[in-house]
């Protein structure tokens, strides 16, 4: 392990952050000095995909990076985000494995939890199970709650005797998954070592996975966990070497589902904690430069928009994600996706008596794109609704480096209004669209934000991707958002995620006991236990900075089937206390209620409350970033007719300057390289010294013009 490396005075060290999509491979370079920077000061880049070879895209990137003016010995760390993992589970290209269980749950993978995928349909099938049951073997040995084996454990002649049966099915890689593993884990792992050194393949324990009660989830994270193991170390170990041709000898981390990142070590150790690490990034990238702040983040590309949302400046996180039909039960950033993006498809639903217009969930893909590429499309998209409505200029379309057509725009557009018998043509099709695009992102995003007892006129939204600047505001018009900011780069924010992530571990345990002062010693000493992981897996990542621990519990009242995650204590890792966090019976009651009362609308102060599960995580940011007002200046460049709304309006038309007007009145479209900003009527737009644009809503201005009802007088 390398030591932390010393900044020479005058000299800036650089943070690199990758994001590889299906289209693009984006990397971004940040300050790595750990000192306070801007926005402003990041170097933005983009180079095509390899999707043969991702490293390669990601060599080849980094080559044209550097050669913009940063030397390697001032390459600090490498960040990466990667989809291999989630690809690879989602087409079923994974390694051949077999699940080693407990007699008598054999089927553990076929019952899962018992539930069809549609409650009301006759003829559904249920999901193909991560492994065949005919990889699935059993031995008599499994663990009560409190961890004590019941019956003999498995001796020298039965773990023959299951060897034999594990050749016979020739696993490339094996999963142990033992009943009540969890609570034994040194146990279930002795076992597995024992399995992989009469096997000779990687064999991995499900309580060293993740060690919380929950066969079928903990069962099923163990295998995906174990069959992309092959594929990602070999993905991870080309990395390093195309790295190493590069002469870039910094720290690599790779970021993780929880919307952290880790040492490139521990991903190929447990591979699975990478696979949903895609969608996090722009949420991890806006909780580090935005701290604080109640946010909904919508990254709106091609294919779908992914809405986050960040309580206080923290993502929210869920520990009932899914992969395909699998589940993921460690905690990942909530992110909800909607099949609403540049590319969706704009068609004429003629499935029921009369057609309706319907947007996506299907996408023209890259290629052949919108009709408006001109590259053979014949479907329209939301892009080609924004040329039409003059939102988007064909002419400076990604500052200039792609024109549009505008005539095929109209053309694709007006065929689905043919189909639709749609008097208005092109305009009709166009403003249904837009209005349908933005109902059912609101939708989606209410859902989402009631789950959690929210409502959305709290937030500010983080709109970025392609198109998350141009449909940001009317989709805030529609649920009643004030604030709307759209960040500098905004088309390579994900990858500027990557490069700011925080390193970060958690950790759970099952304790399922109830919270009375009776069980305090017992709480407390499972939650030391937690801090104490956490705070040595820290000293594993070579971080010299110091970070934050927070304690959680997953609580409910007795008899009740759900839990809510309530935090229990935070504490800075540099505190240096020998003595773990206390925990108090009081606090832990009122905060649960308190949350349980925003949540669900009620308390009950009489009902005893239980614990399930206690969790720990540890969290370093690394370095601050600046954000004031004060930026650059609005230089208005021409004007055009706008339709939004369904009504046109003139609109000025601006790019950002040192020479201007400070702020912006809608209608008014802001082009950028990356991205279009639509300002609506009633909208006011300004910018910061990072390049971020903050798009401000005036209510009283707005209602007339938007027909939204001015709810603060």
């Amino acid at each position: 392990m390398s030591s932390p490396v010393a900044v020479p005075a005058g000299r800036r060290r650089w943070r690199i952050g990758i994001d590889v999509g299906g289209t693009f491979t984006d990397l971004v370079a940040v300050p790595g000095d750990g000192a306070s920077w801007s926005l402003a000061d990041a170097i933005t880049h983009k180079v095509p995909s390899t999707p043969h070879d991702p490293s390669e895209g990601v060599e080849t990137g980094l080559a044209q990076l550097l050669a913009r003016g940063i030397a390697v010995d001032d390459v600090a760390a490498v960040a990466h985000g990667t989809t291999i993992g989630l690809n690879a589970i989602l087409q079923g290209r994974v390694a051949r494995a077999a699940l080693v269980t407990s007699a008598g749950h054999r089927d553990v993978l076929q019952i899962a939890r018992a539930r069809m995928p549609r409650s009301f349909d006759l003829h559904a099938t249920p999901a193909r199970p991560v492994v065949p049951r005919e990889h699935v073997l059993e031995v008599a040995h499994r663990f009560a709650a409190d961890g004590a084996a019941v019956g003999t454990g498995v001796d020298d002649a039965e773990l023959d005797r299951l060897v034999e049966r594990l050749t016979a099915v020739a696993p490339e890689v094996v999963a142990v998954s033992l009943v009540g593993g969890y609570a034994a884990r040194e146990a279930e792992q002795l076992l597995a070592d024992r399995l992989a050194a009469a096997l000779d393949v990687p064999v991995t324990s499900a309580a060293a996975v993740w060690p919380e009660a929950g066969e079928y989830e903990r069962t099923t994270l163990a295998l995906l966990d174990v069959q992309i193991t092959p594929l990602m170390t070999g993905y991870f170990t080309a990395l390093r070497e195309r790295l190493r041709r590069l002469q870039v000898d910094a720290r690599v981390y790779i970021t993780t589902s929880n919307g952290g990142s880790v040492s490139i070590e521990d991903a190929i150790r447990r591979p699975v904690q990478t696979v949903l690490s895609g969608p996090a990034g722009g949420v991890s990238a806006a909780a580090t430069a935005w701290p604080g702040t109640d946010m909904v983040t919508v990254d709106m590309g091609g294919t779908s928009s992914d809405i986050g949302v960040l309580r206080g400046g923290r993502p929210v996180l869920t520990t009932t994600a899914t992969v395909g039909p699998h589940p993921l039960m460690t905690p990942v950033v909530e992110v909800s996706a909607i099949g609403a993006g540049g590319g969706s498809v704009i068609s004429a639903d003629r499935s029921g008596a009369r057609a309706v217009l319907r947007v996506g969930p299907a996408s023209v893909g890259a290629v052949p794109g919108p009709a408006a590429y001109g590259a053979g499309g014949t479907q329209p998209a939301l892009t080609d609704a924004y040329v039409h409505a003059g939102v988007i200029d064909p002419a400076t379309f990604l500052g200039g480096t792609f024109p549009l057509r505008a005539d095929l725009a109209t053309a694709a557009l007006a065929r689905v209004a043919d189909e639709l018998a749609e008097d208005a043509g092109a305009d009709g099709v166009t403003d249904a669209a837009l209005r349908v695009a933005s109902v059912g992102m609101a939708a989606r995003l209410r859902t989402v934000l009631a789950a959690h007892g929210e409502v959305p006129e709290r937030y500010t939204f983080v709109a970025f991707g392609g198109a998350g600047g141009t449909h940001a505001a009317l989709l805030a018009d529609e649920v009643g958002v004030r604030r709307v900011l759209v960040p500098a780069a905004a088309g390579t924010f994900c990858a500027l995620g990557a490069a700011i992530a925080p390193i970060r571990r958690d950790v759970a345990r099952t304790v399922r006991t109830a919270v009375v002062p009776e069980n305090l010693d017992a709480l407390t000493a499972a939650s030391a236990g937690l801090e104490r992981e956490v705070l040595d897996w820290l000293r594993t990542q070579d971080v010299a900075a110091a970070g934050t621990v927070t304690l959680s519990a997953d609580l409910r009242y007795a008899g009740q089937p759900t839990t809510l995650e309530v935090v229990l204590a935070e504490r800075p890792t540099e505190a240096g206390a020998t003595e773990p966090l206390r925990l108090e019976i009081g606090p832990m009651l009122r905060r649960f209620a308190e949350q349980h009362e925003r949540v669900h609308g009620f308390a009950d102060p009489t009902a005893t409350v239980r614990a399930e599960t206690l969790r720990a995580s540890v969290s370093v940011r690394l370095g601050e970033v600046r954000s004031g007002h004060g930026g650059a200046a609005f230089v208005k460049t021409g004007a055009r007719d706008v339709r939004y709304n369904g009504t046109p309006r003139p609109a000025s038309v601006h790019t950002l300057g040192s020479d201007g007007e400070a702020s912006v009145t809608g209608p008014a479209v802001i082009e950028k390289a990356d991205t279009t900003v639509l300002v609506p009527a009633g909208w006011t737009a300004t910018s910061d010294d990072g390049g971020n644009l903050h798009l401000v809503r005036d209510f009283a201005g707005s209602s007339a013009e938007t027909g939204i009802k001015n709810e603060e007088g």
